[in-house]
């Protein structure tokens, strides 16, 4: 499989979606002009990779998808000395200390976050399906807590068959006694 990169290096694989292919990777959302009713000059997944795809397209006349910058402010079209950022169907030229304003607050993370956040489910994930592995072949790899209940249990059987022995013990020896104190009032013995 190829990792394909769209503008401003963003992999179409971890960055877009195969379900809405008319939505742009974060960083670089502001590389591509969008109008809802014409699918022609908005982003597009499958045009990734290619001369065809539409990033900075028209940004100060002449640019192209090797323009687009990515950041966590959705990115920017640089054409030359000048920095261009998509507002619906046309480009807007912002300024140098706008840009910079950008950088001073140290960035947005969210995007950070989640990145860090999928990576650690898609970890679980694996975790669990290995460890479902293993249990179905019978090797769980899970390590199980001793029961105390067991030992009492244990503790509370041997007391209940001791008990149970004297009592026969008791009752064969009464029995015995009351067979002989019979015997010597009939004279027998």
């Amino acid at each position: 499989m190829v990792n394909v990169d769209c503008a401003g290096g963003q992999d179409r694989a971890t960055t877009t979606s195969e379900t809405r292919p008319y939505i742009p990777p974060s960083k670089t959302s502001n590389c591509y002009l969008s109008d809802p009713n014409n699918r022609n000059i908005g982003f597009d997944s499958s045009l990734c990779g290619t001369s065809s795809d539409r990033a900075c397209l028209g940004a100060g006349g002449s640019g192209n998808y090797n323009n687009c910058e990515a950041d966590n402010y959705g990115g920017y079209c640089k054409v030359g000395d000048n920095y261009y950022e998509a507002r619906g169907k046309e480009f807007i030229e912002i300024e140098r200390k706008d840009l910079l304003k950008r950088y001073k607050d140290g960035g947005n993370t969210n995007y950070s976050g989640r990145a860090v956040d999928r990576a650690l489910n898609n970890q679980e994930r694996r975790f669990t399906n290995r460890i479902r592995e293993l249990q179905i072949m019978g090797k769980d790899p899970l390590i199980q807590k001793s029961d105390s209940t067991k030992e009492d249990k244990e503790v509370h059987s041997f007391i209940g068959d001791l008990l149970t022995k004297i009592g026969i013990g008791v009752s064969t020896i009464m029995f015995i006694i009351s067979i002989c104190v019979i015997l010597i009032q009939n004279k027998i013995i």
